[in-house]
């Protein structure tokens, strides 16, 4: 068997290709990004800069390492690098993807709307895949099905198969991710607090198919490329390196996201805080304008009947009569 070819430090920033269906995707995640941000510009609305630089580095930057760079290079020349790919792809690029806060970001290219919520019936589809239990589920059932299925050795064989499983991965990642950081994809019961909850949660579930990997004493994968010029023995230990690297990925995004809904639950209380001193002062205002209002009024004298219209001139007359 021929010997594997040694990668060294420099293949990891330097092998680079320009894979059709990559440039494809990565097409489709910036070009609309950046069209709302021009277009939300034009109209005036003011859009932290942040936002931006997060969608496009941690999001648009660690999808291109992906699909264009190293990692798409030599995912079949170890499987370790296939299960970073893969980790990468589900867990740290929608995390960057949602961090820069697309929803919000459409929501004010379109006059009208105040909220990036979904409506009509592709919304309640949404919203049903997008509930915690749902989107928890599809996201970590997903890496159970691409590595104890056939599915990863297909990705290895048919560009078409690896293509569906990048858009796979993405999509199942922005379901579970993008209702954590914006509020209005959630239902009302979901707090902040509720949503640091379920991050912590599925912090805990992420760890599962890293382990199972790392503990399988089986080779699940005997047609994967780089296998055929290994003995057993080194492709189990590359499988389960794999499953080190899958579970160290998928714990290391899980601390950014909780502190980031964390962070969400800070300026909720911040926003809520300020619409409420808005509110008190708008009632102390209308309470003081009344005062005014009341004390601007000259107080009537002499007696009630006096200040009647129907009795007014009556006493009027016995009063000048008497004078």
């Amino acid at each position: 068997m021929p010997p594997l070819a040694v990668l060294d430090a420099s293949d990891f920033l330097t092998a680079w290709t320009a894979w059709p269906p990559g440039i494809l995707v990565l097409a489709v995640v910036v070009v609309p990004y950046l069209v709302w941000w021009r277009q939300a510009a034009r109209r005036g609305a003011r859009w932290p800069w942040w936002r931006s630089l997060l969608y496009l580095a941690a999001g648009a930057g660690t999808l291109a390492y992906c699909v264009c760079g190293p990692l798409q290079v030599e995912r079949t020349s170890r499987f370790w690098v296939a299960a970073l790919q893969v980790g990468i792809l589900a867990s740290v690029t929608p995390v960057g993807l949602a961090l820069g806060d697309p929803v919000r970001l459409r929501s004010l290219t379109r006059p009208g709307r105040h909220t990036g919520s979904p409506s009509g019936a592709a919304g309640v589809i949404l919203r049903v895949l997008m509930f915690p239990v749902v989107s928890s589920f599809l996201a970590i059932g997903s890496l159970m099905a691409v590595f104890y299925s056939p599915y990863f050795e297909a990705s290895t064989r048919s560009t078409l198969v690896e293509a569906v499983l990048v858009v796979h991965l993405l999509v199942t990642g922005l379901l579970f991710v993008l209702p954590l950081l914006v509020e209005e994809l959630l239902p009302r019961w979901a707090s902040p607090g509720v949503r640091a909850l379920i991050a912590f949660g599925d912090g805990l579930l992420d760890a599962i198919p890293g382990i199972a990997l790392m503990s399988t004493s089986s080779l699940l994968f005997p047609g994967f490329p780089a296998f055929a010029s290994l003995g057993v023995d080194d492709a189990l230990m590359d499988q389960r390196t794999g499953g080190g690297v899958l579970l160290g990925v998928s714990e290391m995004v899980g601390l950014p996201l909780i502190a980031a809904v964390l962070i969400e639950w800070v300026r909720s209380d911040d926003r809520e805080a300020r619409e409420s001193d808005a509110l008190a002062d708008s009632i102390a205002d209308s309470i003081a304008n009344s005062v005014t209002v009341a004390d601007a009024v000259e107080p009537a004298t002499g007696l009630w009947w006096q200040s009647d219209p129907r009795f007014a001139d009556r006493y009027r007359a016995r009063g000048d009569r008497d004078g």
